[in-house]
């Protein structure tokens, strides 16, 4: 097994100034990691694997079919999805400044724009936060032509909410929006008085030293961005503000790595809020579109909660999909352990295999 291993070139990334020479993740992570890359089918995956004060990086296969170069922890992916629990921490940032509440209205962070209610029930920032305000997946199709992630822009998802119907209460049914958590992000760049990548670089990523994740990558780190393949791929490497707080963000396999650690930090009052069950399964009349890593029994601030399940802990998770990327976290509250993971390939039926690998991981780890 060790030789098909070093045929396929795997590379190993320091972290962050973590140990990349631990031995004991690099023997949890190295079979799981291969296994993954081979089902998925996908040129080639990153995996970041966090335990206490130790994380490791690992590279397999290709960044682009074919061109014989193995990813590394410096290479560049799409978060997709999991660019909305980004949002979520900012949301909780301001929370926790004093700037907002939870239970603040979408109409009254909206700049005057109109916002729809059901019954004069409104939206909630937290309807927004829990995929719970009556919002679809999409408004629609993108116009022909336009790059991926780089609409709808916010003058058009708000002239299209101004004439949009909602179909229930908000705060009743989960079910999962893109277009909900782009309408949060352009709340809190209302509240926050600045364009919101400039308020999630100064309240996440620049104090975490996440200098590769972001929605405008450089030319030079364009040129480490993995060619994606499958559903929606390739697509250039393009500015994605317009969907900043939906899937926008790009990032690296160390950067994650960091932020996996900071997710980790139980001390921190704003993670609290951010990872805190707002939405009980078994207290919503519907719940759609939230069952990829397992069945969710709660929903946080963006994030899935998924119940302990044999030797398999609690976990708080995101998956996120599309433009020709697939990708993962999830991490176990209270023991220091979590994975990211990323593909270059976005094929739903290899979706399944990629959670499985990293909760097993995970449950490698956490045996107390």
């Amino acid at each position: 097994m060790r030789s098909i291993f070093l045929a396929l070139a795997l590379t190993v990334a320091a972290a962050g100034g973590a140990r990349a020479d631990d031995s004991l993740l690099r023997e949890a992570t190295e079979l799981p990691g291969f296994v993954m890359l081979r089902e998925s089918g996908a040129p080639g995956l990153v995996i970041a694997v966090v335990r206490g004060d130790d994380s490791l990086v690992l590279g397999f296969g290709e960044t682009e079919k074919g061109n014989n170069q193995t990813p590394d922890g410096a290479s560049l992916v799409r978060l997709n999805s999991i660019t909305k629990v980004f949002a979520t921490e900012v949301l909780a940032a301001l929370v926790a400044e004093g700037k907002l509440r939870l239970t603040d209205t979408l109409q009254g962070r909206a700049g005057g724009l109109k916002t729809p209610a059901f019954e004069g029930r409104p939206i909630t920032l937290l309807d927004l936060a829990t995929y719970s305000a009556g919002l679809p997946r999409e408004m629609g199709e993108a116009p022909e032509g336009v790059m991926p992630r780089a609409w709808p822009t916010r003058a058009d998802r708000w002239s299209w909410l101004a004439n949009y119907q909602l179909p229930w209460a908000p705060g009743t049914v989960a079910s999962y929006s893109n277009v909900g958590f782009d309408l949060l992000a352009d709340a809190i760049e209302t509240t926050g008085g600045a364009p919101y990548p400039d308020l999630l670089r100064a309240r996440v990523t620049a104090p975490l030293g996440m200098a590769d994740t972001g929605f405008s990558p450089s030319p030079e780190q364009c040129k480490r961005l993995m060619v994606g393949s499958g559903l929606g791929a390739p697509a250039p490497c393009v500015d994605t503000h317009a969907t900043d707080g939906s899937g926008g963000l790009y990032s690296t396999g160390n950067d994650m790595a960091r932020w996996l650690r900071h997710n980790l930090d139980e001390a921190n009052e704003t993670l609290a809020l951010s990872h805190a069950v707002w939405r009980q399964r078994q207290a919503l009349p519907a719940a759609i579109g939230f069952d990829e890593s397992g069945p969710m029994a709660g929903l946080g601030l963006g994030w899935v909660i998924v119940n302990a399940d044999g030797i398999r802990p609690t976990l708080i998770a995101k998956s996120g999909a599309g433009v020709g990327f697939m990708s993962y976290i999830a991490f176990a509250p209270g023991k220091g352990v979590g994975v990211f993971v990323a593909i270059n390939s976005a094929s739903f039926s290899a979706f399944a295999k990629l959670t499985e690998g990293a909760n097993g991981i995970i449950a490698n780890l956490v045996t107390r």
